[in-house]
């Protein structure tokens, strides 16, 4: 961590002029390293600044560690601090020596700074109310906690509730550099043990922590805090969240949908749920009257082949997975033969059938161990599939002349 970088010394400067003291071609890029620290190195969860140093793109900053060329051990200052070097990736060679004008993304620089701050506001919150530590911090499309105790969601909706009044209160958001005397005396959340100099980031009493990462200056900076999730995770629970214009931006995709689905069901936004809900009693009360049909189709066609023996194969159209495993069993148990298969097209249009064509398929048997002659069998049909001895289930590509004369020939 360099203490005199400028995201430190100037939170919010957003342009800076530097001299390039090294260039050196990596891959195929070049790392570049600066007089001056303004661009953020990736860490701490945080990601890199990007912006421009001239007219050089910045994708990627990143802080390597200086070490003894002998031993390999880091190298540290007479505080403790291990020294790094800050390299700046860029697309082509910059001159050393030369003084270049940087400017910061400051769009992304502030997303960052934004989401970082309102982590900390979470955590701090957490800890307070439950002694519970963040364990893990990840920013990317969307931010990621991991905390070290099970947090229920109506526990989180109460820790949301007051890191929002922590962001209207527009409480000072401060940094501190104690000494190291100051600091044992200090208490503050921290991953792990620190020596050297230590930032401490104070979220206007919500949080004090030590950090490397760039925030906001007043709380209110960050915008609207918003929990999206809770899984359960390595003992504790991982926390999904936006923070500011990302939890702006989900709100109204949110709506957007939720104004979509009130077109598709003819009914109020406010009556979407209540529409879903009779929806699905609705397909569950078809889903029910389809199955009883289906009963009686298995029981018609089963009584035509009541006396058939040897290798039933049987071809179906538009049946699900589940549907054709019921067709097999009742086959299986109301027939006479000895190996049943019931196939379905993927596609229901049955002039497909003398092509090469995607199938579900069940086999199954009372008699026969028909698991151990599916590879065989799924050799023969370009297939996959498997399952218990009794009856196995799989897709095929192939067609029915094909599936018929595999199922004689393997289990015939």
């Amino acid at each position: 961590m360099e203490k005199n970088a400028l995201y430190y010394q100037f939170p919010y400067v957003k342009e800076f002029d530097a001299t390039v003291t090294s260039c050196e071609e990596r891959d195929g890029q070049y790392q570049v390293e600066l007089d001056a620290h303004g661009f953020y190195p990736e860490g701490g969860g945080q990601a890199a600044d990007h912006g421009m140093i001239g007219d050089a793109l910045v994708s990627d900053v990143q802080e390597e560690s200086l070490k003894d060329p002998e031993t390999g051990e880091k190298l540290t200052d007479e505080k403790g601090n291990v020294m790094v070097r800050i390299l700046h990736t860029v697309a082509r060679a910059l001159e050393v020596g030369r003084s270049y004008h940087c400017s910061i993304d400051w769009e992304r620089r502030m997303r960052n700074s934004r989401n970082h701050s309102g982590e900390h506001i979470v955590s701090g919150l957490v800890h307070k109310h439950y002694g519970y530590n963040n364990v893990g911090f990840h920013m990317s499309d969307v931010m990621t906690i991991d905390f070290d105790g099970v947090l229920t969601w109506e526990q989180l909706m109460k820790i949301e509730e007051e890191a929002n009044e922590v962001v209207l209160a527009n409480r000072a958001v401060d940094q501190i550099w104690p000494s190291e005397e100051e600091l044992q005396d200090t208490d503050f959340r921290s991953k792990k043990a620190l020596k050297g100099d230590v930032r401490l980031v104070d979220l206007g009493g919500a949080d004090l922590c030590a950090c490397c990462g760039t925030h906001v200056m007043t709380t209110g900076e960050i915008g609207l805090i918003k929990i999206l999730s809770v899984l359960g995770h390595k003992g504790g629970v991982r926390v999904e969240l936006f923070c500011g214009k990302d939890a702006l931006q989900d709100y109204r995709n949110k709506h957007n949908d939720l104004l979509e689905l009130s077109h598709m069901l003819s009914f109020a936004p406010s009556e979407v749920k209540e529409a879903v809900r009779q929806h699905m009693e609705q397909s569950a009360a078809k889903d029910r009257r389809i199955a009883e049909l289906n009963q009686r189709y298995y029981a018609m066609k089963a009584e035509t082949l009541k006396d058939f023996t040897g290798v039933l194969v049987d071809v179906e159209d538009g049946m699900n997975n589940v549907e054709l495993r019921k067709c097999c069993d009742y086959f299986m148990k109301h027939t006479k033969a000895k190996v049943v298969g019931v196939f379905g097209l993927k596609d229901v249009d049955g002039s497909k059938r003398d092509v090469d064509s995607s199938w579900n398929y069940v086999i199954g048997s009372e008699t026969e161990d028909v698991r151990c002659r599916a590879k065989d069998f799924n050799a023969l049909i370009n297939g996959r599939g498997g399952g218990q001895k009794e009856m196995i289930q799989g897709s095929a590509e192939s067609t029915e002349d094909k599936i018929r004369k595999a199922m004689q020939d393997i289990f015939g």
